[in-house]
């Protein structure tokens, strides 16, 4: 009775500590209130996805009150993943800023988990705990959760080692099981934060090619990677392929790249990755940050220590031999990418950047300290695994950890915390104005700018042009008898004595059709903030306006639904119908 009580200690432990952690991590998530952040748009995103689904959309695309209070198509481009999570907490009773702090809180507990399940895969149980305790320490964590506010960020840190477990196993199992989680987590990343998912496309390809070089059946290995990429592709192309195609029609490329979102004013420097002051500001360009972008002095040392005794291991080996040492070239691999990624936050690396013009997106070079994250805390596993006796690796993980706690800990705090509640989140002075104002980058193409006393691109509108109402007559004699909307829709009576012409206070965008008596009528947006325009005929009319599905994104959902359907499908296939010799 003994071994199997002791064993199932040795099981839960792991888990429990790191419960724990993230818990105590998370303390300042359980204050009421809503701590200071720098994207403070969150609360307001969630209650407009909650008005959107509710009025029908699914997937959520179009929402109201942001873009001054003339709405937009946030979810073509915005990962959506993070509000659809907030909103099933919403649903079952929570409210929407206790919903994100959810979120938060499970960002950082998950990915302790994640980050256990693939360092014990490869290292062990004790190797698999201190690379989850050290993974969620990591200072960049903090500066995500409680200086940023980058709830998409944090959730991203959940895929990334699940990503590499995956296709780890692929490579060691080949089993149908692994392809299809791959699958699902590539995807999950890519509607979690498609603007990581880019970077770390950079990243996976050497990372499969380790897994390739050590497989025993390459071919076959190489066939069900690609398969698996093809599949996370599909799964999420109802987001991707839209937000791709359809980027053209916004202001993302003209504000997103250029001014103070230009990535060449944002590179950080090799001493700001080894400390730098601690600050709740933002990047500025030089060394003028009011933030902190160090990887921390642990991470560095013990990913140092384990490369040279991966290296010392291969020496006294004294053969290449991919297979017989097939650990120690994966650390050195981790080793190599946690160079790379410690390399792309720095100005040496802007020919890359240069090159690969796509990275312009991310604006921040200092992003891949994300992966420097996570390399860096599953070589510390690895530093663990090396240790050698059982009782010494002991020792060595308990001496980690508590330094980790020591040094970072502190670190996990906000600010401060402000006294709101839902209602103040969610007035319309707050989305229409206040955050609208802090990111606007979705509004369509011509809508007009101009520049502030920096040089800055500023929407040209004060708070007086907010609309007052949802609906008016611009001309002619008529009157609105009856007006019903929801985000995305529009149902209004008119009664018209002359010829005349309404405004909807929507910005038109691609998918909105407009009909008058059940009659398609043609929608005119040649106005300063291009809003849809409708001329009206004399007499009596029902007029209905509607954002709907365009080719592009019927193909995308189709193809998503698809991938779904065939996912569960082969599910299905696998765990419920016996195999048969």
């Amino acid at each position: 009775m003994i071994k199997p009580i002791s064993y199932k200690i040795a099981s839960v432990f792991p888990i429990a500590l790191i419960s724990f952690m993230a818990m105590f991590i998370g303390l300042e998530l359980y204050k009421p209130g809503l701590f200071l952040m720098h994207d403070d748009q969150h609360v307001a995103r969630l209650f407009l996805f909650d008005q959107a689904l509710k009025a029908g959309q699914f997937p959520v695309r179009w929402v109201d009150s942001l873009g001054f209070g003339f709405g937009y198509p946030l979810f073509i481009f915005y990962p959506p993943f993070v509000y659809m999570l907030g909103e099933i907490f919403h649903l079952i009773g929570f409210g929407f800023i206790d919903s994100i702090k959810i979120v938060f809180f499970m960002s950082i507990f998950l990915s302790g988990i994640s980050m256990y399940i693939l360092s014990k895969e490869i290292f062990g149980k004790l190797a698999g705990l201190t690379a989850a305790v050290a993974y969620l320490l990591v200072p960049y964590r903090a500066i995500d959760v409680y200086i940023r506010g980058a709830l998409a960020e944090s959730f991203a840190f959940i895929w990334l080692p699940l990503i590499l477990w995956s296709f780890y196993k692929i490579s060691k199992t080949r089993k149908a099981l692994h392809i299809l989680l791959s699958s699902v987590f590539l995807a999950l990343l890519v509607i979690t934060h498609n603007l990581i998912f880019l970077p770390f496309m950079i990243i996976l390809p050497f990372y499969l090619l380790f897994l390739l070089l050590t497989s025993e059946k390459k071919y076959a290995t190489l066939i069900k990677f690609l398969f698996s990429l093809f599949l996370a592709a599909c799964l999420s192309a109802f987001f991707w392929f839209p937000s791709l195609l359809e980027k053209k029609f916004t202001l993302v490329d003209n504000l997103l790249l250029k001014d103070l979102a230009d990535y060449k004013i944002h590179f950080v420097y090799l001493k700001q990755l080894w400390n730098w002051p601690w600050g709740f500001a933002g990047s500025a360009a030089g060394l003028s940050d009011g933030i902190s972008f160090k990887i921390g002095k642990l991470y560095i040392l013990v990913s140092t220590l384990s490369v040279f005794v991966s290296a010392f291991l291969l020496f006294k080996a004294k053969k290449i031999h991919f297979q017989v040492n097939k650990k120690i070239y994966l650390v050195l691999t981790l080793s190599s990418l946690l160079v790379f990624s410690a390399f792309m936050t720095t100005n040496y690396s802007s020919f890359i950047w240069n090159k690969l013009t796509f990275l312009a997106y991310l604006q921040f070079p200092w992003r891949f300290l994300i992966f420097t994250s996570l390399f860096s805390s599953a070589l510390i596993g690895a530093f663990i695994a090396y240790i050698r006796p059982q009782i010494v690796k002991i020792g060595f993980s308990s001496v980690i950890i508590i330094l980790l706690l020591i040094t970072n800990y502190k670190l996990f705090k906000p600010l401060y915390i402000r006294n709101l509640n839902d209602k103040e989140m969610t007035s319309n002075k707050i989305i229409e104005w206040d955050v609208s104002k802090s990111s606007f980058e979705y509004v369509p193409t011509g809508f007009p700018l101009e520049r502030d006393s920096r040089g800055i691109n500023q929407p040209d509108l004060t708070e007086d042009d907010l609309p007052k109402q949802k609906a008016y007559i611009m001309s002619g004699d008529a009157q609105i008898t009856g007006l019903d909307t929801a985000p995305g829709k529009y149902f209004l009576k008119v009664k018209a004595k002359t010829n005349s012409i309404l405004r909807l206070n929507s910005f038109n965008f691609p998918g909105w059709m407009a009909k008058s008596d059940g009659q398609p009528v043609s929608i005119d947006e040649q106005n300063k903030y291009r809003l849809i325009t409708i001329s009206i005929p004399a007499g009596e009319h029902l007029i209905e306006a509607k954002f709907k599905s365009t080719p592009v994104r019927k193909i995308a959902n189709y193809t998503t639904l698809i991938s779904l359907l065939t996912l569960i499908a082969l599910s299905f296939k696998k765990w419920l119908i016996p195999t048969r010799n």
